[in-house]
């Protein structure tokens, strides 16, 4: 029997992906350094997501229930008061873990030295949207509050593993974003802890689809309300980076939701606020430009055919 304060909770949000949940729970069932609970919560799902889930017969499954959709902070924090383990990870439930996911991020938690009551992993992003698979492997570097001034990049839906008392102390996800949850909860986090890194690519993240630009817009309202004085407080630059990755936020969304227009006027007012983001922000928006122009093209082809 393992000592309480090694135990392992996975939290495991799902709202209306059936079989996609049950391939994430797979990949937790074949952990080397088994999880002690399976924490699933039904976000209000239509299409027997529950019934999946329950049908696993997996004595360590929870099966924790919202009647209406309450969005991914909501079910994560509805989680996390459940969870009796020490240790708190997040999966979302169509993502899944490398085998060793949990045992490697453990080991290196766990470490003395670390003096880190949380931390993340790299991960292969497979994007279908666009057709690309590639590996992210952050660093130390990647993971400190300046760093996240241009935004999050970590993959915490699917990498966190943090001690369940920094919830208590930090505070839960914002249960009101409808969006970037996680990287408002960096915010929090961060000034006051250090973030473990392991660079290893441990986790698979599959993102198929982008939410509503209405969405994203409503989530950035919010988070530029509670954290922009502080940014400013912290530095004037640091405050510009936030004001521009604001921008890029919603001009990501707007280029996803075919918005061109709208898009680059958002990336230009981007470099405005801050022109230092480098060449990779460049080359960025440089491949977004060509995929518009090949999709117009495309798009006058069909037409040309009708």
């Amino acid at each position: 029997m393992r000592a309480s304060g090694d135990k392992i909770s996975v939290v495991i949000p799902v709202f209306n992906r059936r079989h996609e949940v049950l391939r994430a729970i797979a990949s937790v069932l074949r952990q080397e350094r088994q999880a002690d609970e399976i924490l699933v919560v039904d976000d209000g799902s239509t299409d027997g997501s529950a019934a999946a889930v329950a049908g696993l017969n997996e004595p360590r499954i929870k099966l924790l229930r919202h009647d209406t959709n309450r969005g991914a902070a909501a079910a994560r924090n509805t989680g996390i008061a459940a969870a009796r383990g020490a240790w708190v990870a997040f999966l979302d439930s169509d993502d899944e873990w490398d085998a060793s996911k949990l045992r490697l991020q453990l080991a290196a938690l766990s470490d003395a030295s670390s003096g880190a009551p949380a931390g993340v992993t790299g991960f292969v992003l497979e994007d279908s949207r666009i057709g690309v698979r590639q590996s992210v492997h952050p660093a130390a570097r990647d993971a400190t509050f300046d760093a996240i001034a241009s935004g999050c990049f970590l993959g915490l839906g699917s990498t966190l593993l943090a001690r369940r008392a920094v919830f208590d102390e930090v505070g839960l996800l914002d249960p009101e974003l409808p969006r970037l949850e996680d990287w408002e909860w960096l915010m929090r986090y961060l000034p006051a802890h250090p973030l473990g890194v392991l660079p290893e690519a441990l986790a698979i993240v599959h993102k198929g689809s982008d939410p509503s630009v209405g969405r994203v817009t409503a989530a950035l309202a919010r988070i530029r309300t509670k954290h922009r004085r502080l940014w400013y407080q912290h530095s004037w630059l640091a405050g510009r980076k936030f004001d521009s990755t604001l921008l890029v936020e919603e001009a990501a969304a707007s280029y996803y939701a075919r918005d061109l227009t709208r898009a680059a006027l958002l990336s230009l007012r981007a470099l405005s606020a801050y022109p230092f983001r480098g060449p990779g922000f460049v080359g960025l928006l440089l491949r977004r430009a060509l995929r518009s122009r090949e999709s117009r093209a495309r798009d006058a082809q069909s037409r040309s055919q009708i």
